[in-house]
């Protein structure tokens, strides 16, 4: 349009819509050139460079970095869960070979023990009731019980003799006995 439309107070010649200052035309328009913003505009808005600049930003860190320790936690948990398990399968093997290395020690002793013709003897006496030639053996079989064993049960009296006496047959003898004893106290 023309020229001569231009409202009163605009100014010279090159000062139109784009020049110039028209602080009075719009509200806000003129004070956003001029460096001064109006109050409402500013009043949403946090300020930068002011005091509370460092409190978004320090939280969002923790975020992040709470983010990534929990993104870690996730991914070795796992990995921690089974090295803690070999290692106390580690310590139990450990235990199993020490009590092992004790029985291999006294299995060798025992061993040992049997290579001395002494030892074999005083065994075949004791367990098989067997003697040297010339020798008679005797086995003496006490009609009594004992003071204790009358206080016992008869199977826990046999336990006890069977266990100073491990011979077969005064195993199978003393069973014997038991099973007619307590067949005719039944009765």
């Amino acid at each position: 349009m023309g020229a001569g439309r231009r409202p009163p107070g605009s100014g010279a010649k090159g000062t139109g819509a784009r020049g110039g200052s028209r602080a009075g035309t719009r509200p806000g328009a003129g004070g956003a050139r001029t460096g001064v913003r109006p109050a409402a505009a500013v009043a949403g808005r946090p300020q930068r460079g002011g005091a509370g600049a460092g409190r978004p930003s320090r939280m969002l860190r923790f975020v992040v970095l709470g983010g990534v320790l929990a993104v870690l936690a996730v991914l070795l948990a796992p990995a921690l869960r089974s090295y803690l398990a070999q290692q106390q399968q580690i310590g139990a093997l450990r235990e199993h070979v020490r009590e092992q290395q004790a029985t291999v020690t006294q299995l060798e002793k025992d061993r040992a023990a049997w290579n001395d013709p002494a030892y074999v003897k005083a065994q075949a006496r004791d367990r098989l009731k067997f003697v040297m030639p010339g020798e008679r053996a005797y086995t003496v079989i006490d009609p009594r019980p004992a003071k204790d064993q009358a206080t016992t049960s008869p199977v826990r009296a046999a336990a006890e003799t069977a266990r100073g006496d491990r011979s077969w047959f005064g195993d199978m003898w003393r069973s014997a006995q038991i099973a007619g004893s307590a067949s005719a106290g039944a009765k």
